[in-house]
């Protein structure tokens, strides 16, 4: 029989008062001595280590600094090759430091190794020189992967304590300005640059590198990094602006958890996923600030969810739950009101593009949303509404729809400033589809040719292939949300039954039925994942109704403040943006959708 401990994390404790409440999450510590970017770092969240980077810019710094859990001190020893975009690994008595960028333009293969006072010079460097390369293990068993030299690189390299050795086992998707942690032998990388961001996620295991279909949820670049290949915590980075999105992975998927309290990319990381340090970056200038992260576990004082005890002093068998609410918040308007555009990205980075404006009646006007405003961007080269849309604000595609006189044919990839027609068009000309995946790796699915359909395609970032099992339900004007190998669609309509509910989920290859909605409805909009979605908006007529997902069934949920159809929507369920659409007019309305948390401390009862 398991034991609670096993079962939740916790024993049952023998405890003089109930715990105190706190949150796992963020909490600010001492400066920097330099604020600096693109660092290296090593050590432990009381042991760290902090070294390189720019300061001021275009200037290196070789200065070198250690923390004691509650200070930092500058060493006499700094590196002797002065640089940035440096990786590193090991312990703050004993790090390494390897490859880098010494200005203005040399890529550096150097590698240095720190005894607590002072670097020395190894005369054996990287066998491929470059920079934003990501790090994993010890001074004396470390790894080095991926990196920029004239392009995005998945080389990887082993250090031991000598000597590089290139491994047989390349990453799968070349980046830079990715995060790694772990060891030698079992390490993690995660999101980067390609050029354009991906959240995706790789296990190596002394070999060979073996992609995770489950990638970061927020997609970045200039990542943050700390922990294990098991149990890791990404922090900070860039989505195209400054990010605090902070997440745990547990060996198999990403949960978001509370932001760093400074947004920021370029920045350093060290020590455990359960006692993690944040060191400098960049928040659009550089930064000194340090904060530290924490998740309370037994044996301690804090309440944590899930936690029994019995409080000796009032003789009682306590534990602690957690309530959720949730809500919509209004955000400022879109600088254009208009109904059926599309969307993607997250709700503090988000993109919305095309749509319908009467009198132009199909628009190309692409606006950008910091979590605060909307700022207008490069338009699409064709104009359309109703098309399918994901990716992200730096990385988004759009596909299919209407220009208001025939199909919009082409496909257009978003890099976050223009709009450039790619190669592959689908193959099957549509409007009114669902859309799921990021731009390397997107699905089309649904939509209306001369009425529903079931075709879907998948896109591999440069052509369209069709899958020959379309969706169970035909349809269009439904929504969708996922990944091209997780993916969830739902709502919209066919006649003879004009209204569906109906929720299909792809894995890759087929759709399967599963739950209906608890309100049937066309033209929503809809964010998250397979298992974690919420949809929102529709009609008929304009609705509110908002529900969440949970890879079961659907519930009911608070209801949008301005019911509206053709609505666009991104994010994820507990952070999810809604705008534009439909009412009596176009909107430009923007609304936020947030999950909190509350925990309980209940008393067990006898009756």
């Amino acid at each position: 029989m398991a034991e609670y401990k096993g079962i939740k994390g916790f024993k049952v404790q023998y405890l003089d008062q109930d715990p105190v409440p706190t949150v796992a999450g963020w909490s600010a510590g001492n400066n920097l001595n330099t604020a600096r970017r693109y660092l290296g770092s090593a050590g432990t969240q009381t042991a760290a280590l902090g070294f390189g980077g720019v300061n001021p810019t275009p200037a290196a710094t070789g200065a070198t600094e250690e923390y004691d859990g509650t200070n930092w001190a500058t060493s006499p020893g700094s590196l002797n090759t002065a640089r940035f975009y440096i990786s590193s690994a090991g312990t703050q008595t004993a790090a390494l430091g390897f490859g880098g960028l010494e200005p203005p333009i040399t890529l550096l293969a150097v590698t240095e190794e720190y005894d607590g006072s002072t670097w020395t010079s190894n005369p054996t460097g990287l066998n491929t020189a470059r920079k934003s390369l990501a790090g994993a293990g010890t001074q004396t068993a470390a790894l080095g992967f991926g990196g920029y030299t004239t392009t995005s690189v998945a080389a990887t390299e082993e250090y031991d304590g000598s000597t590089w050795t290139t491994s047989p086992g390349s990453l799968n998707t070349a980046r830079a300005y990715l995060g790694g942690c772990g060891t030698q032998t079992s390490a993690l990388g995660f999101g980067g640059a390609v050029p354009a961001n991906t959240g995706a996620t790789e296990e190596y295991n002394g070999s060979t590198w073996t992609s995770n279909p489950t990638g970061l949820n927020t997609i970045r670049g200039y990542v943050g990094a700390a922990g294990t290949q098991t149990a890791a915590l990404a922090f900070g980075g860039s989505t195209g602006s400054p990010t605090g999105a902070t997440e745990e992975y547990d060996g198999s998927t990403w949960t978001s958890v509370n932001s760093l309290n400074t947004a920021r990319f370029g920045l350093g990381g060290a020590g455990i996923q359960t006692a993690a340090l944040a060191i400098g970056g960049s928040t659009g200038s550089n930064t000194a600030a340090t904060e530290e992260y924490n998740v309370y576990g037994q044996p301690n004082t804090f309440e944590n969810v899930g936690q029994v005890w019995y409080n000796g002093t009032t003789k009682a068998l306590k534990f602690t739950d957690e309530t959720f609410s949730d809500a919509w918040a209004t955000g400022n308007n879109l600088n254009t009101a208009r109904s059926s555009l599309s969307g993607a990205g997250t709700q503090t980075a988000g993109l919305g593009f095309g749509g319908y404006v009467p009198g132009t009646i199909s628009t190309g006007a692409t606006e950008e949303y910091d979590g605060t405003n909307w700022a207008s961007s490069n338009p699409l080269n064709t104009a359309r509404y109703s098309a399918g849309g994901t990716g992200t604000q730096t990385a988004g595609l759009v596909f299919g729809g209407t220009t208001g006189t025939g199909f919009a044919t082409t496909t257009e990839e978003y890099d976050g400033s223009s709009w450039a027609i790619s190669p592959g068009s689908l193959n099957t000309q549509r409007q009114q589809l669902g859309a799921a995946g990021i731009q390397t790796a997107a699905l089309a699915f649904g939509g209306y040719i001369t009425d529903g359909t079931a075709v879907t395609e998948e896109y591999n970032g440069s052509t369209w292939a069709s899958n020959p099992t379309g969706l169970n339900t035909i349809r269009r004007q439904l929504a969708g949300c996922g990944t091209q190998t997780a993916a969830l669609g739902f709502g919209g309509k066919h006649p003879p039954v004009s209204v569906l509910g109906s929720t299909e989920e792809y894995n890759g290859s087929t759709w399967t039925s599963v739950n209906s909605m608890g309100t049937a409805r066309y033209s929503l909009a809809g964010a998250g994942t397979q298992t974690a979605a919420v949809g929102f908006g529709g009609a008929p007529p304009a609705l509110a109704a908002t529900e969440l997902w949970d890879g079961t069934s659907w519930t009911s949920t608070t209801s949008l403040n301005t019911a509206r159809e053709t609505i666009a929507g991104c994010g994820t369920q507990p952070a999810a943006l809604a705008f534009g659409g439909y009412i009596t007019a176009n909107s430009a309305a923007t609304e936020e959708f947030t999950i909190t948390g509350t925990k309980n401390i209940k008393t067990v009862t006898v009756s």
